[in-house]
């Protein structure tokens, strides 16, 4: 017969147990460096995976907010694409996950997952940094969601200014102080048959829980501008000096400060309203659509490190459509142009006409190739041409983990 153990001997068998959890694992793991399994293994698995280790080690609770790990998942970890789209009826946006890697050669179907709005009416505006997104709706309320975690922040709300004429919001993010801020520009009068416009910026500040409102008088926004967030500066096109002059607006994160830069000689300024901004391999980019249902665009990218009003910082490239594409991808300007995570041009095209399916082309800068993904399960009435696809990676980092800013 076997022994009962004795208190002791179990007391002794938890110690033994405890000790050996923090060894390394048996056979060829053993020869695995804590940093590669940390750092280089961890990053690759699902958000969802990841948070199951954090039920059986409380250790792993500060593994998946330390930066050096959130780095490495944005590095290593599974892409997904986000798709959105307004409906034909009614008006509003629809969002889908497509659960996915862009393959080299775009073969095959992808499926999709509908994702749930909080809001119960318009939404206007959409970002996602590092797996956060950011929306806002027509009552311009804000909220910030994590959907790998399953959490929703509304942020407080705001009232603007009496007679408020326009009303934007943009999120925006710095690497270097790991800060996350969202930005509401509103433009407004003073009073009845004012003639003078007046802006209005407001910063909210993730980790704090007030709007914080600062005027700008030397640099106004006058229309929806397409925007994009590189390095901590946040770039905007539909702005002008008080002189009248257009510019782009620049806003860096850090330093709650605002400046402007000119766009290059070629783009004349009639194509100023037409132009998306984007970012390309940590460099700014200019997409010139003017002439976009040509046969191809033409891309003004900016030299890493340059000054900004410096005139021979922009390099001017244009890139042809696949001649085999001809009616079946014809592209016009009210296309939505972003960016993957492997710095190549991304838009969306989709038709009533055909049916539930929508169409992923892929440009690479470098090489000037295109590839197409054809998307499935996205239902058949939308707007052609207002198809948005957005590339990142989800984040562990729970919202409550934001921390303050110093």
């Amino acid at each position: 017969m076997k022994p009962m153990s004795t208190s002791t001997d179990s007391t002794h068998s938890s110690k033994e147990n405890k000790s050996n959890r923090g060894k390394k694992l048996d056979g060829s793991l053993s020869f695995i460096p804590d940093d590669v399994i940390f750092y280089e293994i961890f990053p690759r698995l699902p958000v969802k995976s990841l948070h199951r280790f954090r039920c059986i080690a409380r250790s792993f609770c500060g593994l998946t907010s330390e930066r050096k790990f959130l780095d490495a998942v944005r590095r290593y970890g599974p892409r997904r694409q986000l798709i959105s789209f307004p409906r034909l009826l009614p008006l509003e946006i629809d969002l889908y996950h497509a659960d996915f890697a862009v393959s080299p050669y775009g073969l095959g179907a992808i499926p999709t997952t509908a994702i749930q709005d909080p809001f119960t009416n318009r939404c206007i505006y959409i970002n996602i940094i590092n797996g956060f997104m950011c929306r806002s709706n027509e009552s311009r309320n804000v909220v910030i969601m994590n959907n790998a975690t399953n959490e929703v922040s509304i942020l407080p709300n705001y009232e603007p200014p009496l007679r408020c004429e326009q009303h934007y919001v943009y999120f925006v993010y710095d690497p270097h102080t790991d800060i996350y801020k969202v930005m509401r520009t509103v433009m407004f009068r003073t009073g009845t048959g004012s003639t003078t416009a007046l802006m209005r910026y407001s910063i909210f500040t993730l980790g704090y829980q007030i709007w914080v409102c600062f005027d700008h008088p030397g640099l106004r926004q006058y229309g929806n501008s397409r925007s994009v967030c590189i390095d901590g500066i946040l770039y905007l096109n539909k702005f002008c000096e008080d002189c009248g002059r257009h510019v782009m607006g620049l806003y860096s994160v850090e330093d709650d400060a605002f400046s402007s830069m000119l766009y290059p000689n070629g783009l004349c300024q009639s194509k100023y309203d037409d132009c998306h901004l984007i970012e390309i391999n940590g460099s700014l980019a200019i997409i010139d659509i003017h002439f976009i249902m040509a046969d191809g665009i033409t891309l003004w990218r900016k030299k890493k490190g340059s000054m900004l009003n410096d005139e021979s910082s922009w390099v001017e490239q244009r890139i042809n459509f696949p001649m085999d594409w001809g009616k079946s991808h014809r592209i016009c300007a009210r296309y939505y142009f972003s960016n993957n995570l492997n710095g190549e041009i991304v838009m969306g095209k989709t038709s009533i006409l055909e049916g539930n399916n929508c169409w992923i082309l892929i440009c690479n800068v470098d090489n000037e190739t295109w590839r197409e993904i054809r998307v499935s399960g996205i239902v058949n009435q939308v707007i052609c041409g207002d198809l948005r696809v957005v590339e990142y990676v989800e984040t562990p980092l729970l919202l409550s983990q934001i921390s303050h800013p110093k």
